[in-house]
């Protein structure tokens, strides 16, 4: 058994899990914008709960988006740290994916839309179906305003669930095709916990690279900035 750390940033939750031999151990905390001084301590937290140092991970993989631009930012600055001082492996998981999964782990469903709130007036959006290991993307990972949400890409609307908060914005604008859905799950949020699967489905694949051949989604070609005084940092104690 790999010992595979994962992390995720991408909403206001920030969460860690481990998976060695001796089982899965997990943290995971509602702080948005604290995300940088919360990260590594939840990562040193989960280390010590399964009782390995960093120095034998063999794998780290990350929610690498669509998410808060900021949050992306912090979860490869820390994957990209914790390889090059580990010599771990490393691996982006699809948010919407992990998101996805989660429903499916949590429901019945065996198609899920994954729809994040991405402010700034849009939502991320993603179609996944079940399979015997991780969820298969039938609708890429995407970007749109609610009203120019394409239901189309999701029909019959009776086969799929929705989860996540972007679900609440889909309905402000097209509550009947909303309530077409065979359910949804508003609030629920992407979780390193529930990623420990995918984690471990693509360790067993071989899908683990060295860390510069992995990237953040953004889906956004423009970006809200903030002051630097206002940003988090992850030289601030």
């Amino acid at each position: 058994m790999a010992n595979l750390l994962v992390f995720d940033t991408s909403t206001e939750w920030c969460s860690a899990a481990v998976i060695t031999e001796h089982g899965r151990f997990h943290t995971a905390e509602q702080q948005a914008r604290k995300h940088a001084q919360l990260l590594m301590p939840m990562i040193d937290d989960v280390l010590k709960q399964a009782g390995i140092r960093p120095a034998e991970l063999d794998g780290i993989a990350f929610g690498k988006g669509p998410g808060s631009f900021t949050g992306l930012r912090i979860a490869i600055s820390v994957a990209q740290g914790l390889c090059l001082a580990s010599g771990a492996k490393a691996l982006g998981i699809s948010t919407l994916q992990g998101l996805a999964w989660q429903t499916m782990q949590e429901t019945n469903a065996d198609k899920v839309l994954a729809c994040l709130n991405a402010h700034m007036g849009e939502v991320f959006y993603g179609g996944y179906q079940k399979t015997e290991q991780a969820p298969q993307a039938i609708v890429a990972d995407a970007l749109c305003k609610p009203e120019n949400f394409d239901f189309d890409l999701f029909a019959p609307a009776a086969d799929w669930q929705g989860a996540g908060d972007g679900m609440k914005l889909l309905a402000d604008s097209s509550a009947e095709q909303i309530a077409s859905l065979s359910a949804v799950h508003a609030d629920k949020v992407p979780l390193a916990e529930k990623m420990l699967d995918l984690a471990l489905f693509a360790w067993q694949q071989g899908q683990f690279t060295e860390i510069d051949q992995q990237q953040p989604v953004y889906l956004r070609d423009s970006v809200a900035w903030k002051k630097l005084s206002e940003q988090p940092s992850l030289l601030k104690k």
